[in-house]
């Protein structure tokens, strides 16, 4: 098969399993600059992965792509490997739209970034012309080959600390204030700072990101969670500038979108779900900044576009700060009898003692409660049955993983509100993963090393959709370090392949990633991390 910029002069395929086969691919190029161009997918992903030894290994579905590359020694040949599920018959299905993983979001730019001029193309396809030209002195880069070389070596000099890469996209932008990438660049800093919990440089990033796309619903839902989250006067106020133009925008949307009869029940990004979270949002700005009949509004409006547990709490407890208990012991009810999956135990139990105190304020005693808790439950029940045919996502709509509520392998919640201040490991994995059963030996090797230590904490964290395979999978590994179940930690997280290692440190930002097994030297790298975000010196390693 020849292409426009190379050629492919082998293709091998080596039946590995009924699900999934080898694909070796061998490209050739006489001219350097498309040399470049085809290696910087391997350099950039090196870079990111951090070879010697690398094992990579996920779910996949039909021809998504688990990438691992190496170069020759040979300036002339690039060698790449591809794991593909369900193989087709053509090149083509290498790279599907549908199966570039969150590696190759970046990879995609670093490679757009070192484009193939046509002088380069017409000299592949005419090696004799370009070998009988005569000897010229070096060209300066172009501004194109500048910005990519850049960008590679901000990747590259991060080293798997997402914080270092952060600084170093920023000064790339300083650099090049004026680059044809920067709403690329801007939204890849967004993302990462999302991702290692760094709220102070996701608003600023997503603020300059937002003048380029005023009317992104997902970024300014975004903004405004993370401003509320500062909890200080001046990011409230803008935070609330940004819900009032959410909720315009979610108004303006639902009225373009055509009724459906399922209505308020469809999917969490419908118009009509998405106009609540607007109006909830807005409300909750407005609570906290006193303005309460504003508040109760917006809550009304959201419970009516879509009802929650949440939303009947909330406005109970807006009628009980007015004195209004007949409707604070009705709201209250409400929530409390709210059914539905992913409720948090803890939050019901407030709830009944909200109740309970509303209740006993009109009725000399409980007598008769649980009637009204009966009744009211019933009543949901066949108000909101299309909605649970399908069970929600537990953790549904939180950023924060702090926030998050994990469930242990005997069911009880484990909160990681509980380890702020302390330095986190957490490790993804599965039972279907093999890298993951290595990597969990390595992993409880660097526990031991921190046994003492109670400003550590190791948890393994588990992505299997069926758990009930988790408790014999850990009875023949005699795994000890404490395992939970992810409850969409991974998603917010943008968990993409396993396992998958992330550090906190004591502020609550991710200051270490690394996606991959890589053996040599495991134990020694985490050791070395952990201490760090800690604040210890790092041990000498050993001879």
């Amino acid at each position: 098969m020849t292409g426009q910029f190379w050629s492919v002069v082998s293709c091998q395929s080596l039946v590995a399993s009924s699900r999934c086969s080898v694909i070796r691919a061998c490209f050739t190029t006489s001219d350097r600059r498309l040399f470049a161009c085809l290696s910087s997918l391997v350099i950039a992903f090196s870079a990111l992965t951090r070879p010697p030894l690398l094992f990579r290994f996920r779910k996949m579905g039909k021809r998504h792509v688990i990438l691992s590359a190496v170069v020759s020694g040979q300036w002339s040949v690039v060698r790449a490997r591809f794991l593909v599920s369900d193989f087709g018959l053509s090149a083509c299905h290498l790279f599907p739209p549908c199966g570039i993983t969150r590696h190759c979001f970046f990879l995609g730019l670093l490679l757009l970034l070192n484009p193939v001029s046509p002088r380069g193309v017409q000299a592949a396809q005419n090696p004799s012309s370009h070998s009988a030209a005569p000897p010229q002195a070096a060209a300066k880069p172009s501004q194109e080959e500048q910005e990519s070389q850049a960008l590679q070596d901000a990747v590259r000099s991060s080293e798997d600390n997402p914080q270092v890469l952060l600084k170093n996209l920023e000064g790339f932008l300083e650099r090049f204030p004026e680059s044809t990438r920067r709403e690329q660049v801007l939204e890849f800093i967004y993302k990462t700072a999302l991702r290692a919990n760094d709220p102070e440089t996701a608003i600023q990033y997503g603020e300059k990101l937002l003048e380029l796309k005023p009317d992104d619903a997902a970024l300014l839902s975004s903004l405004v969670d993370l401003l509320d989250r500062q909890d200080d006067a001046s990011s409230r106020a803008k935070a609330l500038q940004y819900a009032m133009k959410l909720v315009e925008r979610a108004e303006t949307e639902l009225k373009e979108s055509a009724p459906t009869a399922a209505g308020k029940d469809k999917a969490s990004d419908s118009p009509t779900v998405m106009l609540a979270a607007a109006y909830l949002m807005r409300g909750r700005l407005y609570a906290k900044s006193g303005q309460t009949d504003k508040a109760a509004a917006d809550y009304e409006k959201s419970y009516a576009a879509y009802p929650s547990q949440q939303l009947a709490e909330r406005l109970g407890d807006l009628a009980a700060k007015k004195n209004d208990l007949k409707r604070a012991l009705d709201e209250y009810a409400t929530a409390f009898a709210f059914p539905g999956p992913g409720i948090d135990p803890s939050r019901r139990e407030e709830v009944r003692r909200k109740l309970g105190s509303c209740y006993l304020a009109l009725h000399p005693s409980e007598e008769g409660l649980g009637d009204l808790v009966l009744a009211r439950y019933d009543e949901l029940v066949r108000t909101l049955a299309p909605r649970f045919q399908d069970s929600r996502q537990p953790n549904a709509n939180l950023r924060d993983p702090f926030a998050y509520v994990l469930k242990r392998t005997d069911g009880s919640p484990l909160r990681l509100a509980n380890y702020r201040g302390k330095v986190l490991v957490l490790e993804f994995w599965a039972t279907w993963c093999g890298p993951c059963r290595l990597e969990g030996k390595l992993l409880e090797r660097v526990t031991e090393n921190f046994r003492n230590e109670p400003a550590a904490v190791f948890l393994a964290v588990d992505v299997d959709e069926d758990q009930a395979s988790v408790p014999a999978f850990l009875k023949e590994e005699h795994w000890t370090t404490p395992v939970v179940y992810s409850q969409g930690l991974e998603r917010l997280l943008g968990v993409q392949s396993l396992p998958t290692l992330v550090i906190f440190d004591r502020n609550g930002h991710v200051v270490f990633r690394q996606e991959g097994l890589v053996v040599s030297g495991f134990v020694e790298t985490l050791d070395k991390k952990v201490r760090e975000a800690l604040g210890q010196s790092v041990r000498a390693s050993s001879p």
